[in-house]
């Protein structure tokens, strides 16, 4: 179990810096759906790390097995995920390249905070982040990823870790949400070419004004991708209400 979970923490954390990128096989109206939420949407302005850490405790009812990470917690444990997605075997190449593009590892004028909630006994765990966005050129650049939604042809990527092969699938979904603009996706996850049991995630993302929520599943195997994708939607509003109510 060990060993899984190694390989699926920094797998997961090379989804989370492509995910916020759309899919060639973007659904048709998205785009324009997309621009019209844009434009109506209303001014809201960046949250404090404070304020992202209680929306995050709120978020996750204030379990005492909720993981809590603040901006300081997080910028001190991204060197050591850099270093574990370096070492990975990225195929094919321009995936490799893709990757390192997408990576957000200086999170300076970025007020976060995440919270992980985890299941030891079915492996199910949900996790909700918070981001406020003080330093415009980086919230600009997301905007333009999320509005382009093209993961470059890097829709099936193949990661080599410690002689572990796994191929990892990433689909663009169809979602909608109160944020100004929602993005969503799912990924599945072979190993030497066999399916993970509990691999498969979803990802719903928005960004209000200047701030991005995020809402994460994993272990949902068992449940039809409409079913998740509500549960998805409704923690997200959740997220998309309590910012907007803090963020005065």
């Amino acid at each position: 179990m060990k060993k899984r979970s190694f390989l699926l923490l920094p797998l997961a954390a090379a989804l989370a810096l492509t995910g916020c990128s759309g899919s060639a096989n973007e659904t048709p109206g998205s785009t324009d759906a997309g621009a019209s939420q844009e434009k109506a949407a209303p001014e809201t302005a960046a949250l404090s790390t404070e304020q992202a850490t209680a929306i995050v405790k709120k978020l996750a009812g204030d379990s005492a097995d909720a993981q809590i990470m603040d901006g300081d917690t997080i910028a001190a444990a991204l060197p050591q995920a850099k270093k574990l997605i370096e070492q990975m075997e990225i195929s094919p190449e321009k995936c490799a390249e893709f990757v390192s593009q997408q990576a957000a590892w200086d999170i300076d004028g970025i007020n976060m905070a995440v919270a992980v909630l985890m299941d030891d006994s079915t492996m199910e765990s949900t996790s909700y982040s918070v981001a406020g966005y003080e330093d415009t050129a980086k919230l600009d650049q997301i905007t333009k990823q999320v509005k382009n939604k093209d993961l470059q042809g890097c829709d099936k990527i193949g990661m080599t870790v410690q002689g572990q092969n796994a191929e990892v699938g990433v689909k663009i979904l169809d979602a909608s949400s109160d944020a100004d603009l929602t993005y969503a996706t799912s990924n599945t996850t072979k190993l030497n070419g066999t399916d993970v049991p509990g691999g498969g995630s979803y990802q719903m993302q928005g960004l209000v004004g200047n701030n991005a929520v995020s809402v994460s599943m994993t272990g949902t195997d068992a449940e039809s991708e409409a079913d998740v994708l509500k549960k998805l939607t409704e923690e997200l509003n959740k997220a998309v209400a309590e910012v907007k109510a803090t963020a005065k």
